[in-house]
Parts: structure tokens; C-alpha cells; sequence
């Protein structure tokens, strides 16, 4: 069951970025950021289904990215906080854990740790802008590789491409979307593709875990409320 609370994190938030210290620059002409709360469900072949929750919120002098999923009787959760000075984007900290019938067991990495490559919760957050501008979008055209640390703190490679753009109906509602294909070059059977929102920084629409060619698992975006939306109720 650790294993299955840590999976459905990671389907989540199995992202990286293009970096060789952990000031990331971001592509230039990004959309403005706005702090968010999503509801996810999470179908895994051969497990109870699991519901996701994500919150991107503003701190005094920080962002803060939240993440949480239920599965059964366990439960994990992960959280990051980063700096964004103009376009570089800094990874300040991080912390994870889990829970089964009691039992369970916490994982952190400081800035020192996160000096080189940031963690998985910042990443998602990069990747998220950089599809907008990715120039990894023909099969012709080498992959974009991706460099993350995950949640022990051990640097995790993929590679990707930007497969489409489209416009997806959810059960939140119908979005513009941009489809990125990503996988692990010691794995190549296995592929990550993710679905996100090209107008809200760090908004995840929709992931597929296949393997060898069959879907393994499915998350889908059930509810999402903006700063906005919240604001402007009475």
C-alpha cells in the first residue's frame, strides 16, 4: 500500500526540469500565475480508486504547491514551496509522506539539497509553463529531457514531446489543453501522458500511465476553483 499511495502521487507529479542548478529560467511570455484548488480522480488498474487534491497558493514571499491523494485505508501527501523572481524560478523546499492503518513514514529536502535539481511538486509547476514553448513537437525532432529529484532526493530522467493541442470536456469543465508525451529512456515501454491548461500555470487537466501500449491508469480534473472564482462569491 506504499507503494500504491506513492504511485498515485507520482502519476501526479512525476515531472522535472530542464536545469542544471535549481534556479530555473522559464520561457519568456508566460501566462500570469493564479492561485487554484483542483479535485482529481485517479483510476489504477488493480487498485481502490483514489482521489487527488492539488492547491497552488501565494505566500508573503513564495508560492506553495500542495498535494494530496486517498486511497482506501492510506493516504499521502506532498508539498513544495518556490521562489518566482521575474522568469527564474527557485526551489526552496520540500516534504512528502504517507499513512497506512497507522503506520507511515515522512521524506524532506531542504534548499541545499534542492541547489542542483528541484523536486517533483516545483517541476510539475516548470513543465507546466515550458509546454507553451516547447520546440519538441515533431518525432523527427530530438526529445526534450527532463531532470527532477524525487521524493528519497535521487535524480529521476524523462523525455518528452508535445503531442497535440487540443480543446477537452471534463467533469469541471471544457479547457483549452496541450497533450505532452513523456518517458523514462530506461523504461521506454512506459508513458506518461499528461494533459495541461495553457492559461493557469501548474494546472494538470488530465494524466495516462500506459504500459507496453495499455492504459494502466486514468486521472481525471472533477473541480477546480481559481482566486477569482472565490472572490467574486457572495
Amino acid at each position: 500500500m506504499k507503494l500504491a499511495v506513492h504511485r498515485a502521487l507520482a502519476f501526479v507529479i512525476l515531472l522535472m526540469a530542464i536545469t542544471q542548478t535549481g534556479l530555473v529560467q522559464a520561457a519568456q511570455a508566460q501566462a500570469a500565475l493564479s492561485p487554484f484548488e483542483a479535485t482529481y480522480s485517479l483510476v489504477i488498474k488493480g487498485w481502490p480508486d483514489a482521489r487527488i487534491s492539488h492547491r497552488l497558493s501565494r505566500l508573503e514571499d513564495a508560492w506553495q504547491s500542495e498535494m494530496s491523494a486517498s486511497i482506501a485505508t492510506a493516504e499521502g501527501d506532498e508539498l513544495s514551496r518556490f521562489r518566482l523572481e521575474g522568469d527564474t524560478i527557485d526551489a526552496q523546499t520540500y516534504a512528502s509522506g504517507y499513512r497506512f492503518l497507522g503506520f507511515g513514514e515522512r521524506y524532506q529536502l531542504n534548499a541545499d539539497e534542492l541547489s542542483s535539481l528541484p523536486d517533483r511538486q516545483t517541476a510539475l509547476f516548470i513543465l507546466s509553463r515550458q509546454a507553451n514553448n516547447a520546440r519538441c513537437t515533431h518525432s523527427q525532432v530530438a526529445p526534450c529531457r527532463l531532470h527532477f529529484l524525487n521524493y528519497e532526493g535521487e535524480e529521476t530522467i524523462l523525455k518528452y514531446r508535445v503531442v497535440g493541442r487540443d480543446e477537452v470536456s471534463l467533469p469541471a469543465g471544457t479547457f483549452p489543453r496541450i497533450t505532452l508525451d513523456a518517458w523514462n529512456p530506461d523504461k521506454p515501454d512506459r508513458h506518461l501522458i499528461f494533459g495541461f491548461h495553457p492559461q493557469i500555470p501548474g494546472l494538470l487537466l488530465s494524466l495516462e500511465y500506459q504500459r507496453e501500449g495499455q492504459l494502466k491508469s486514468r486521472l481525471t480534473l472533477q473541480r477546480l476553483a481559481l482566486e477569482t472564482d472565490r472572490n467574486q462569491r457572495p
